[in-house]
């Protein structure tokens, strides 16, 4: 008998990304960034640049869900609400809401590993 995979709900655990500079506070500049290292350590943040294209991949990603996906989303992970706070807000049962959820994961895991830009930011090169 296997055991079915549970999915976290916590925000930065469900993207895979706790450990991602993207996540952490980070210099104000690519110049301050440089100015943090150390002689001979390389770059610990991506570039502005590179976030800030990471963030229109993923918000493009989003913006492809239609709306009652988009609302789950920013519910759970943006305002960091319950599922039992989803469930009165959309009307239908946790369980439910829990089911979309781990399905509009994976359909964005999907379609956010399809860009290069995405795969070469897992990867850790910026």
């Amino acid at each position: 008998m296997t055991k079915k995979r549970e999915f976290t709900t916590d925000s930065l655990a469900w993207r895979g990304l706790e450990d991602r500079a993207l996540w952490k506070p980070r210099p104000e500049s690519d110049l301050a960034a440089l100015m943090e290292l150390a002689p001979g350590q390389t770059q610990r943040y991506p570039s502005l640049e590179a976030t800030a294209a990471l963030k229109e991949i993923i918000g493009r990603a989003i913006d492809r869900l239609d709306w009652e996906d988009r609302a789950i989303i920013e519910g759970l992970f943006v305002w960091g609400l319950s599922l039992r706070q989803m469930e009165a807000a959309l009307g239908v049962p946790k369980t439910t809401v829990a089911r979309r959820r781990d399905r509009i994961r994976r359909r964005l895991m999907a379609d956010l590993s399809e860009s290069e830009r995405v795969r070469d930011w897992l990867r850790g090169v910026y």
